[in-house]
């Protein structure tokens, strides 16, 4: 069958006709559902119509911007179709911006209008204080409306509400219903990996061809199917398959803005899903999640992998347990989506991001000289597509830059093998110059996760004196650790030396945009472990430095290289080495002018080597005094498990010291900083929440629990922090590792940056009373001193949902699941103590 004779071209209808054909067809069939709520055909019919009128009411001009700031949920897919009902351009933003960033995307698209959540609206209102004249809409459930109103100005009560827009029809203005195939319809940011964030303007014409020329007919995409979101809904992917290509086919979709694998697994196996557009990181956490144990096997017949392609092992193990193959594609928002595909049932070639669409012709070009690449030779990829975008809004030279003739330069380096199949090799703009010659960091990356216990790798740039830049490797382990033995040795028999890595690091994970793509401007920055470096000696042979050549296990910690089991006891010693500057959320914190690590940092490494010899439990754990690390140089840190007493108790101290400054020296003397006693684990604890949030909790805004409390305590909320819920004298936290950051609690056994979060003294400040929103209370309690009681039940969780509560005699306790309800830790009590900076400053002078 030609590719003319596959087309849907019946897809390609405005909004509003798509929507009323299924209206007619299907009104009771479920259209987009999330855990709040779920809407039919019918009511989305229907309201996205009431909401465009009174859009147009509040004074949206045709062809005006309305942005759309709010997390996955159903509103976030309504307003946006409401949005071009009223023929105006939507603009899906990512709702975790900084102000800056707000403020700049809103002035680049020239925004007339907000949809935004109650979770945002303080933000909203921080960055629209400068911007008079932007309308407000309010989305949220009447209890979360009410929490965050309450005491608010008057201003903010008379807010427009979404669902009474929604609820109602305008008596005075219809739905306009009037936007051409051919109209600016959406606008997406680009990520901004490069510079300042792009926006890209898509017609209804270009974001649904994909799906009438390969996502229904090549992928089999109907009103069959239950597709799962988790991806995050301003992504190009997320809007063209499950916005766009949902309201095309008229299929069911449940929108999740869970990324936890333990989440997604869960919800797939209830709503029964068969399509699911995902990242690489989530396939691997899928996989890492079942590896043992029963598992229930799920309905998904198709699995889209956002962003980079999965390795080959990947690919067989998540093959070889869920039944389906991964299928990676290649696309980009300037193409509105998919550029080529692999098939569910086409032949596999590892690496490759499969073939062209039907309708997408590529050309592979010298970037020095625009002739043509031949057969399996690199070039740069062109694109001629009936779905390119309009050109990037505001931006003429940028777009005059890729737009050609028909053709979007895409700056992505790629081969072609004989029958089609396209393998990315880099971006131009990535490439490594070393010594004149050009490292292709995706070539290097392809090696790396070829070698077993590797399960992600990214390759990013080093200055170099004489050579200008060198390669870096940046590896996460597998389940059952990394040899770097075996890394070198693959680097060596697959790659010429001027492409071998002259570093390689242990990380937690690699990071990455919403798009999935490898965020290499972070990589320097990463908090990770050196596996090895490569060095020269007198004889000028390349001298190894790995913790297997020294005689030594891998401490299989992100924040420790080794650890030293001695032969005649059962005591061990974990060592390590901090230094300022350490890049990682909940990792390190600046207190008056000075780096310190968090006790809870301390707290993971105590828990970690106990951990190691079978000892769940901390009845006792200390902190002696803030580690405060030195400007210059580094400090040294170990972690001893003492042998059992009669009783099965193991002593556990944590000393470090300064570095020595050079080579040979004894170094200044060591100083304890916390210490402990370890047990065996206890129960699991008794309250594993059904629902969440919990019955009867109201949500507390972050700004009435955080903000600016000087020199004695942290200044605004955790980017941890993803929600507080309140119920009598009992708080609920929810708390996750932050996206884009090193660490998805891979590793950690509880990432500090979730128990520094829930350790909070501004959270703990509002137990059993009302916050002081002069921070004094806070003050008072200052940093967590004494822990007792604290269980590990479960580890690298990525997301914990906890209950804190207070004791009659001052100490806290926490009881805290993962986003499935598995119990993650259990803390009896924590008990504060203040830090002042006399504290610190006594510490900074410690040898």
């Amino acid at each position: 069958m030609s590719a003319d004779a596959m087309f849907r071209a019946e897809l390609i209808r405005p909004v509003h006709e798509l929507l009323a054909g299924h209206a007619a067809r299907q009104p009771d069939r479920i259209a987009f559902k999330d855990a709040r709520r779920s809407l039919t055909w019918a009511e989305l019919d229907r309201r996205t119509a009431r909401v465009a009128g009174h859009l147009v009411g509040l004074g949206l001009a045709r062809g005006a911007s309305a942005a759309i700031y709010l997390p996955n949920r159903v509103e976030a897919v309504e307003s946006r179709l409401a949005v071009a009902r009223a023929s105006a351009v939507g603009v899906p933003l990512d709702p975790h911006r900084t102000d800056a960033e707000l403020g700049h995307l809103l002035d680049d698209c020239t925004a007339r209008l907000v949809i935004t959540g109650a979770g945002q609206l303080p933000q909203v209102r921080r960055v629209l204080a400068q911007r008079p004249g932007i309308a407000v809409v309010l989305v949220g459930e009447p209890a979360e409306l009410d929490a965050v109103l309450a005491g608010r100005d008057a201003a903010d009560d008379s807010l427009p509400r979404y669902e009474t827009l929604a609820a109602t029809w305008s008596l005075r203005d219809p739905p306009r219903d009037d936007l051409g195939l051919d109209e600016p319809a959406w606008l997406l940011y680009t990520t901004g990996t490069t510079g300042k964030p792009k926006g890209v303007v898509s017609t209804q014409r270009a974001a649904l061809w994909a799906t009438a020329s390969c996502n229904a007919p090549l992928l089999g995409l109907s009103e069959r199917d239950r597709v799962l979101a988790p991806m995050p809904l301003f992504h190009t992917l997320a809007h063209n398959i499950c916005v766009l290509g949902v309201l095309a086919v008229g299929s069911s979709t449940y929108i999740t803005d869970e990324l936890a694998a333990d989440e997604v697994l869960r919800t797939a196996r209830e709503e029964d899903s068969t399509f699911l557009v995902g990242s690489p990181a989530l396939y691997h956490h899928m996989v890492e999640r079942t590896r043992t144990g029963r598992f229930a096997p799920l309905g998904l017949r198709v699995c889209m992998v956002a962003g980079s392609p999965c390795p080959p092992s990947l690919h067989e193990a998540f093959r070889s347990r869920f039944g389906v193959a991964l299928l990676d594609s290649y696309g980009s928002s300037e193409t509105c989506g998919a550029i080529t595909t692999n098939l569910p049932d086409g032949p596999y070639v590892p690496g490759s991001c499969g073939r062209a669409l039907p309708g997408v012709t590529l050309r592979l070009t010298d970037p020095r000289t625009g002739a043509e690449a031949g057969a399996g030779e690199e070039g740069e990829v062109w694109v001629s597509s009936p779905a390119l975008m309009l050109g990037y809004h505001g931006r003429p030279e940028a777009t005059e830059a890729v737009l050609w003739d028909g053709w979007y330069r895409t700056g992505d380096l790629a081969r072609r093998d004989a029958r089609g199949y396209l393998t990315v090799t880099g971006r131009l703009k990535e490439v490594i110059v070393r010594g004149g010659e050009n490292v292709h960091p995706a070539e290097v990356e392809r090696v790396l996760l070829q070698v077993p216990g590797v399960g992600d790798a990214a390759v990013g740039a080093k200055p170099h004196p004489t050579l200008g830049e060198v390669p870096v490797a940046y590896l996460v382990p597998g389940p059952d650790g990394l040899d770097v033995e075996a890394v070198l040795a693959t680097c060596r028999d697959e790659l010429p030396p001027l492409k071998r890595p002259e570093e390689v690091h242990a990380i937690d994970e690699v990071p990455r945009d919403p798009a999935g793509k490898i965020a290499r401007q972070r990589l320097s920055g990463l908090t990770g472990r050196l596996l090895w470096q490569r060095s020269h000696g007198p004889s000028g042979r390349a001298r190894y430095g790995s913790a297997a050549e020294l005689g030594l296990a891998d401490a299989e910690h992100p924040l420790l290289a080794a650890v030293i089991e001695r032969p005649d006891t059962d005591e061990v010693t974990f060592t390590g080495r901090f230094v300022s500057g350490v890049d990682g959320p909940g990792l390190s914190r600046s207190d008056d002018g000075r780096t310190v690590v968090p006790g809870v940092v301390l707290l993971d490494l105590a828990l970690h080597a106990a951990g190691h010899l079978g000892c769940g439990r901390l009845q006792e754990f200390a902190a002696v005094r803030p580690l405060v690390l030195p400007a210059a140089g580094g400090v040294q840190v170990q972690v001893t498990v003492g042998a059992a007493d009669a009783l099965g108790l193991r002593a556990v101290t944590v000393h470090t010291r300064r570095d020595s400054g050079a080579s040979g020296a004894s170094g200044p003397p060591w100083v304890r900083q916390a210490s402990g006693t370890a047990a065996t684990a206890g129960a699991p604890p008794r309250w594993q929440p059904d629902v969440w949030p919990p019955a009867g909790a109201w949500w507390v805004p972050a700004d009435e629990v955080f903000g600016d409390h000087g020199a004695f305590g942290a200044t605004g909320a955790p980017s941890a922090l993803h929600g507080v819920w309140r119920r009598d004298d009992e708080l609920f936290v929810e708390v996750r590792v932050p996206e884009g950051t090193p660490e998805q609690g891979n590793r950690f056994g509880v990432h500090p940056a979730l128990l520094e979060a829930v350790a909070r003294a501004e959270l703990w400040a509002g137990l059993g009373g009302a916050w002081d929103p002069t921070g004094s209370t806070a003050h008072r309690r200052g940093a967590p001193g004494l822990w007792r009681g604290v269980t590990l039940h479960a580890a690298r969780a990525s997301v914990l949902r906890a209950r804190l509560t207070a004791a009659a005699d001052g100490t806290l306790g926490v009881t805290a699941v993962d986003a499935a309800g598995t119990p993650v830790l259990t803390v009896d009590s924590v008990r504060f103590g203040a830090q002042f900076p006399a504290v610190l400053q006594t510490a900074s002078a410690t040898p």
